[in-house]
C-alpha cells in the first residue's frame, strides 16, 4: 500500500491528528515498575494497550531502545509485533547519512523493523533522503523546524533565505510519491505557518505540544488546511502528573484525541 493512503486510512478511522511519542525514560516509570529493561517493556506495552483505541499513530524514539543494547532491540520488535495494524508506526531515529549507509539504515528500519515512517535529518543532503522513499510503501519526516531552542542557530541561518525554508523546498521537490513531510515544531508557531502556507501540502509532524508547551491551536491549525498530518504527545500522555496507572494515561490519550479532532 502507498505510504500516503495507509496514512489516511489511519487518520480516518480515529478522525485525529493525535501521534503518541513512545519515550519510555526509565527514571520516571511509575511505581510497580523496574527502572531496567523489564520495566521498561511491561511499561510500554500497558501504555499501547491504554492508548491504542484514541491514537492513528505511534512515534517511537529510538534512543529509549538503543540504550538497552541487543535486549532493547529484541524489545522494540516485540512491542511493534502488538500493535494493531490499523496504527501508523513511525521509527524516530533522525538518520541522516548517504550511499550504502542510507539504504541500510533503511532496511533496518523498515525491514528488520516494521516502521512505516522515519524521521530524518537533512544535513547530508538529498542523497540520505532517496533510499528511504525510493519504495513508496514507507515515508519519511525531514527535520526542518525542530522543537528545541538551539535547534535556531543552525535552522534559521541565511536570514531572509534561512536554512529551513531550503530544506522545506527540497522536501517538496522530492515529494513525488507524497512519502515525505516535514518535522515543524508547534513551540515555534510563527513559522509552523509560515512554512503552511508557502508549502501547503506537505505533512507535518508537529512535536512540543504538552510538556514542552507548543501551541495547539496553531497545530492543529496547518494539519486541517493539509488534511494529513500528526501532533506528537509523548510525556504528557506517557507520565501524566496524577491518578492511577494506566487509566490515567488512558484519559490523557482520549483528551488529546478530542483536542486534535477533525
Amino acid at each position: 500500500m502507498q505510504f500516503i493512503k495507509k496514512f489516511r486510512e489511519c487518520l480516518t478511522e480515529k478522525q485525529t491528528f493525535l501521534c503518541i511519542g513512545i519515550d519510555p525514560d526509565p527514571n520516571k516509570l511509575p511505581a510497580g515498575f523496574s527502572a531496567n529493561a523489564d520495566g521498561v517493556y511491561y511499561f510500554v506495552k500497558e501504555i499501547l494497550a491504554a492508548t491504542s483505541a484514541y491514537t492513528p499513530a505511534y512515534k517511537f524514539n529510538l534512543a529509549f531502545f538503543e540504550m538497552w543494547g541487543s535486549r532493547g532491540w529484541q524489545m522494540l520488535e516485540k512491542l511493534l509485533s502488538e500493535v494493531p495494524q490499523n496504527i501508523l508506526l513511525i521509527g524516530d531515529a533522525k538518520r541522516g547519512d548517504i550511499g550504502n549507509s542510507a539504504k541500510f539504515y533503511a532496511k533496518a528500519l523498515f525491514e528488520a523493523l516494521p516502521f512505516h515512517a522515519v524521521t530524518l535529518s537533512p544535513y547530508l543532503g538529498t542523497e540520505s533522503i532517496l533510499p528511504f522513499i525510493a519504495d513508496e510503501s514507507y515515508g519519511a519526516f525531514i527535520l526542518c523546524v525542530t522543537s528545541n531552542p538551539s535547534g535556531r542557530e543552525i535552522q534559521d541561518f541565511g536570514g531572509d533565505q534561512p536554512l529551513y525554508l531550503k530544506v522545506a523546498t527540497i522536501v517538496q521537490q522530492l515529494n513525488q510519491h507524497q512519502n515525505l513531510g516535514l518535522v515543524m515544531g508547534a513551540t515555534k508557531p510563527e513559522q509552523l505557518l509560515s512554512v503552511r502556507q508557502k508549502y501547503p501540502e506537505l505533512p507535518f509532524l508537529i512535536p512540543g505540544v504538552g510538556a514542552q508547551g507548543g501551541e495547539i491551536e496553531a497545530a492543529v491549525q496547518v494539519c486541517q488546511i493539509c488534511g494529513v498530518g500528526l501532533i506528537n504527545v509523548s510525556r504528557a500522555v506517557l507520565f501524566p502528573d496524577k491518578g492511577k496507572f494506566p487509566e490515567n494515561v488512558a484519559e490523557m490519550a482520549a483528551y488529546y484525541r478530542r483536542k486534535f479532532k477533525f
